[in-house]
């Protein structure tokens, strides 16, 4: 009678967490497909718990032209989702005794700037204070031209640093390309070949490569996609992959992505104490590791990383307690993967999710559009301090002109405006602009036509390089993770859907 007790009792956990199982799933199935249906989302999202995938699905084109469907098999571009694949080649080396993360980089690169007092372990960490080459007023001619790790390092030592090495964080994708530079120094081959004798052929990640040559075609390989206007998407300009080696030049699937994640977790790829000291959870001074940022939702710690690039997103999020992982890959530059990740998220771990909605475009009348249309000034706590803006109205939608460039704004419900490109939020109320990115909100005030000043120019690179956001726009295109003004808060792509008060943006 006890033998048939506790089979049928085995029996029921089995049902109740397949039931479980199947539930989740379905939630999420259906929150993503709001993502979709909204015209925000277009790639592949997969959740796997321990053995198991909960959730696996591709969505959208990875071409439009000739209408060929994204599938689990489409690879994408993944931007600084590469930088814990780099981080993991260096602490791989240091591991075989090749460099250690106490090294100056006057060791492998002598003649570098600052190099005899920049450890490899400030560079996996961004603290360096090294300047972001790709944010330089020079970068969209040089990364539309094929570059090697030295080339990319020649540039960046001609940048006057940001900070003394060692002082405080500074997020730069400088430090990962002469990451790939040491790496290339301290093995002996290629960095495009040491990741793929050393991390991608031992695990299996059959579909990941650096993306060295242009030339090359690459099979199932989705094109990437801007925002056109409010609602449209384009081809974005030319650029070189190899612009981005070491910190964002990897092309991958979702499934290959959850291999890298279960070689973490059952020490497939690192030791235990090696990967453990990566995440940086012991540094009670920092919420960065090597190169992994930190959140937690409902008690659940995870490490996590996103990333842009022209026309693709991507994001991961790692609950490392509960070997459970959330990959989105998009090929549509907009901001969509880390809301959809904060989303799944919270379904998987809150008794009760509140899930904000997702925006959707709602009809609003041609005199409305005309009615705020002017010209207004934000205050000195702005992205861009006291920068004058003008909105005005096209057929469906409005466009807030910033001096350097335009950002088309959708209507949508109780009155406000949303800016797909910046996952940003906006309404005006009593003549004022009221702007929402993430957990921060600006007020500009209506001025005189006369106020405006098109001339007055300034970077969209300037303007991000002080805003913790996920897409640059067009004129500087680098990547997701920005850093803030203060150096100390982890880059994090804007929340908007899903956005939860439990983590700083």
């Amino acid at each position: 009678m006890d033998d048939v007790c506790e089979k049928y009792n085995i029996y029921e956990m089995i049902r109740t967490l397949l039931l479980v199982t199947v539930t989740a799933a379905a939630i999420i199935d259906a929150r993503v497909k709001e993502y979709v249906d909204a015209g925000l989302f277009s790639g592949v999202v997969l959740v796997s718990s321990g053995d198991h995938i909960l959730y696996e699905k591709a969505f959208g084109l990875a071409d439009r032209t000739f209408k060929v469907p994204n599938t689990l098999d489409t690879k994408f571009h993944i931007a600084s989702v590469s930088k814990p694949i780099t981080a993991a080649a260096t602490l791989l080396l240091a591991e075989r005794g090749k460099l250690s993360l106490d090294d100056r980089v006057s060791k492998f690169v002598p003649d570098f700037p600052n190099g005899d007092r920049i450890t490899i372990e400030e560079l996996l960490t961004h603290y360096s204070g090294l300047a972001d080459a790709s944010s330089t007023a020079d970068y969209n001619d040089w990364s539309r031209f094929q570059q090697t790790p030295a080339s990319l390092v020649e540039k960046l030592a001609k940048l006057p640093p940001r900070s003394q090495p060692g002082t405080r964080y500074s997020y730069s994708n400088s430090n990962y390309h002469l990451l790939a530079l040491i790496i290339e120094k301290a093995s002996g081959t290629s960095f495009g070949d040491f990741l793929d004798q050393n991390i991608f052929k031992p695990l299996g990640m059959t579909n990941t490569a650096h993306h060295g040559d242009d030339k090359t075609i690459v099979p199932a390989l989705a094109l990437g996609y801007m925002p056109k206007e409010a609602d449209a998407f384009e081809k974005p300009s030319y650029f070189d992959w190899t612009a981005k080696t070491g910190n964002g030049s990897l092309y991958t699937t979702a499934g290959d992505l959850l291999k890298f994640h279960r070689a973490l977790q059952r020490g497939g790829l690192l030791r235990p104490e090696t990967v453990t000291m990566s995440y940086g959870f012991d540094r009670k001074d920092r919420q960065v590791g090597m190169f992994w940022f930190h959140h937690e939702v409902a008690g659940h710690r995870s490490v996590y990383v996103g990333g842009s690039s022209p026309g693709f997103k991507a994001h991961i999020e790692r609950f490392i307690d509960d070997d459970t992982a959330v990959i989105v890959l998009a090929n549509v530059y907009l901001a969509s993967p880390t809301p959809i990740a904060d989303d799944i998220s919270a379904i998987l771990w809150q008794k009760d999710p509140q899930l904000a909605p997702v925006p959707k475009p709602v009809p609003r009348a041609a005199e409305e559009l005309r009615r705020i249309s002017g010209t207004y000034r934000f205050g000195p706590n702005f992205y861009q301090p006291n920068v004058i803006v003008r909105i005005e109205p096209r057929d469906r939608y409005i466009v807030l002109r910033y001096p350097a460039f335009d950002a088309p704004l959708t209507p949508i419900a109780n009155g406000a405006y949303f800016d797909r490109f910046y996952w940003s939020f906006v309404r005006f109320e009593n003549g004022k602009l009221i702007y929402r990115n993430g957990n921060d909100e600006f007020v500009a005030t209506s001025v005189s036509p006369q106020s405006t000043q098109r001339s007055q120019r300034f970077s969209v690179c300037s303007v991000l390089s002080v805003v913790i956001t996920s897409a640059p726009a067009p004129e500087c295109l680098t990547d997701s993770a920005t850093p803030s003004s203060s150096g100390g808060t982890p880059p994090r792509t804007l929340r908007g859907a899903g956005a939860r008060p439990d983590r700083v943006h």
